[in-house]
């Protein structure tokens, strides 16, 4: 394995001197470089191969063994060499029986190949360095069987040629180093006699290969493939070519009477350019705005500059292209020009993108579209698709040398460009060219910059006449700055988060609260929620025997899309005739709890609903101030962030809700209430029902007694 390495080694540095070097081998000629590097890397093969045939050395002889292939009638093959018929019988017996070689029992090193034409006949001569690595039987592809076979030789042992599916192979039997030298005859072929000719061959490939073909005329040109290198040799009444292989299996020769060469005086061809415009045009704001891209089509040779004209009132914003070095824009003329200048000369599809600019004056105007002329092109199309972006109305006024097409017929550069939607789609086949359009401007709407999708209110009232409310909003914002409260006239605002942490509220000049908001962050393609949250105390009458309660919440400048309340009522009271413009809810109406904590005792349905609400904007909060319960009542102060508030659950809950609460829209609810122990009000509806009894009952009867 070692001595098999070291040879592929030396193989590839000889391909790598070939190929990778060409300056140094053709310095000095190029045949002879090459065969010194050869001669160089088959001595030193040689010198590696002494060591481990030194002992096969004394028992083979140096000279090499001929070897001579007769067929007789069966096909049947025998062998004439330096060994005993017996031997030689031996081995061709157990030849029949060998198996199929694999790829890695020889290699080839070198080929050389030598071919001289007589008449219409070739005497190909060939010197084969290879290397067998196992014993037994190898088999080593020579040529094809349809070439007259002449000679078949090596430098040492004994072997013999055999013929399978139309192919000459070499037998041996015995791993080493061998020299193989093989001649065989091919027909040449020839139009008439003296005419041009070929031939072809079957080689044996190797990684390096020279082949030598002479010609016994002169004023010859020949032709061989695939060759990496070819040179020609012109003698009296002989032509010799030589060549350099590449790995190949087969060689091709052809050959003419050499024609006279013609010197062709250079010319400098000039170029020819040919142009594609892509533009998308966007009306808008006081101008029209495009973003052109121009395809070049360069031909012939290379340019490096380009040039471009604008209309004078047309402002260049923008040019970009590959291996661009600078640009600049003169004046001259009424005309705009543009030049562009590369790094190197471009040869080919070349594309230069530019966006500029025209103002159009504000209002509804007549505009005309600006245009782009590459000059130096022989022939310039184009397409144009236009887009509104803002809110105005386009139509075409009048056009001239243009054709109005489908949107759908715009190239895909256009539609790659795109912002708004296209409208208007124009093609035209070359300059000067003309695009009015008639721009109406339309008044623009106010739209809706922020939302509340949902707002939960908390509120306990005490029979001392103060209600607490906990309100918290889930906003989603754009570009509002405040949310406007207006709170219940004798309201105190106690405490303001926005997103979980605490803010300072401010106070316009009509006392109307301004909560500074976030920004909702994007994503996809909709806004995020954020929590605002207000605690605020809020005063009424005190509660006696009876009476009637009117509640009302704040009102927003930002529409509520489902509100949610849930109000804790005095115990020691009972509540009927609730009126109002909230309906009760379904989840928690007329739930009692005779607990402290509140929603523990509650169903479940109903403290689901409630914990949702109370705790929709706890989950966003920072930080969370511990406050107890005593220091509710303690002074307000300017200039310092709220703290944290939660409300007292206690007492009996009510659930309302309504949908679609719009700005300066302020739900309210009214109860009716009477002071009442609970075995009373039980007994005094019993009473209320025996009574409604008698009534219907005493009706009854009357109807039912004869008239006197």
């Amino acid at each position: 394995m070692r001595k098999i390495n070291i040879t592929i080694i030396i193989s590839l540095l000889v391909i790598g001197l070939l190929i990778f070097s060409p300056t140094v081998l053709i310095a000095g000629g190029l045949k002879d470089k090459i065969q010194q590097k050869i001669n160089a890397s088959r001595n030193l093969q040689y010198n590696l191969d002494v060591k481990k045939e030194s002992s096969a050395v004394g028992q083979e002889q140096e000279a090499g063994a001929r070897v001579d292939l007769y067929r007789d009638r069966t096909g049947a093959e025998s062998i004439q060499s330096n060994e005993a018929p017996a031997v030689a019988g031996a081995r061709f017996a157990s030849a029949s029986m060998v198996e199929s070689p694999i790829i890695s029992s020889y290699a080839i090193y070198k080929t050389d190949y030598q071919a001289e034409i007589e008449e219409d006949v070739v005497t190909v001569k060939g010197n084969v360095l290879f290397e067998i690595f196992k014993r037994g039987w190898t088999q080593l592809p020579l040529v094809r069987s349809n070439v007259g076979l002449i000679d078949v030789s090596i430098n040492k042992g004994a072997s013999f040629v055999t013929e399978q599916g139309g192919k000459y192979y070499l037998m041996i039997d015995k791993p080493g180093r061998y020299n193989l030298d093989i001649e065989f005859l091919i027909k040449a072929n020839r139009e008439r006699e003296a005419g041009p000719g070929s031939f072809n061959f079957e080689v044996m490939p190797a990684p390096i290969s020279q082949f030598e073909f002479t010609m016994p005329e002169s004023g010859v040109e020949i032709f061989v493939e695939p060759a990496i290198k070819l040179e020609l040799k012109s003698e009296p009444k002989k032509t010799i070519a030589w060549a350099v292989m590449p790995n190949t299996n087969s060689i091709t020769v052809r050959w003419t009477k050499a024609l006279p060469k013609e010197t062709i005086a250079q010319v400098k061809l000039e170029p020819k350019v040919y142009a594609d415009t892509a533009t998308y045009a966007s009306v808008g704001e006081g101008f029209i705005r495009c973003q052109t891209s121009l395809n070049y089509s360069i031909l012939q040779s290379e340019i490096s500059n380009l040039r471009v004209v604008l209309p004078e009132d047309v402002s260049v914003l923008e040019v970009r292209s590959q291996d661009l070095r600078d640009w600049k824009v003169t004046n001259k003329e009424g005309l705009q020009y543009l030049d562009v200048y590369l790094n190197f000369g471009v040869k080919g599809n070349y594309i230069l993108n530019l966006s500029y600019e025209r103002k159009i004056g504000e209002g509804s105007v007549v505009a005309q579209l600006p245009w782009v002329k590459a000059i130096g092109a022989e022939r310039e199309k184009g397409f144009i698709g236009l887009a509104a972006s803002t809110n105005v109305e386009l139509a075409v006024n009048k056009i001239e040398h243009v054709t109005q097409i489908d949107i759908r017929e715009l190239p895909p550069a256009i539609w790659s460009s795109t912002l708004n939607p296209i409208l208007l789609a124009f093609k035209y086949s070359n300059h000067p060219y003309s695009i009015a359009i008639d721009v109406t401007r339309h008044e623009e709407l106010a739209v809706l910059v922020a939302t509340i999708d949902s707002a939960d209110y908390v509120s306990l009232l005490t029979d001392e006449g103060k209600i607490l409310t906990k309100a918290t909003y889930q906003v989603r914002n754009n570009v509002k700055q405040f949310i406007r409260l207006v709170l219940p006239k004798q309201a105190t605002l106690w405490s303001v988060f926005v997103a979980g942490k605490p803010v300072k509220p401010g106070k316009d000049k009509n006392g109307d609260i301004l909560i500074p908001l976030e920004k909702s962050q994007l994503s996809g393609e909709s806004l995020t929620q954020f929590p605002v949250e207000i605690v605020y105390l809020d005063k009424f009458p005190k509660m006696g025997l009876a009476g009637n309660l009117k509640l009302r919440l704040p009102q927003t400048d930002i529409p509520v899309n489902t509100l949610n309340w849930f109000t804790y009522l005095p115990l020691d009271y009972a509540y009927f005739n609730f009126g109002g413009d909230v309906k009760p809810s379904k989840r928690g109406i007329h739930i009692y709890t005779e607990s402290i904590s509140g929603v523990g005792e509650m169903k479940k349905e109903a403290a689901a609903g409630y914990r949702g609400a109370h705790d929709l904007s706890t989950q966003y909060a920072q930080q969370q101030a511990q406050v107890p319960k005593e220091e509710f009542w303690t002074a307000q102060m300017k200039g310092v962030l709220p703290i944290k508030i939660d409300i007292p659950e206690q007492g009996r809950l009510y659930s309302f809700s309504k949908l679609l609460v719009t700005e300066k829209e302020s739900p309210w609810l009214s109860v009716s209430f009477i002071t009442v122990f609970r075995q009373i009000h039980g007994l005094l509806r019993f009473i209320i029902l025996v009574v409604i009894l008698v009534v219907i009952g005493k009706r009854i009867f009357r109807k039912k007694a004869p008239k006197a």
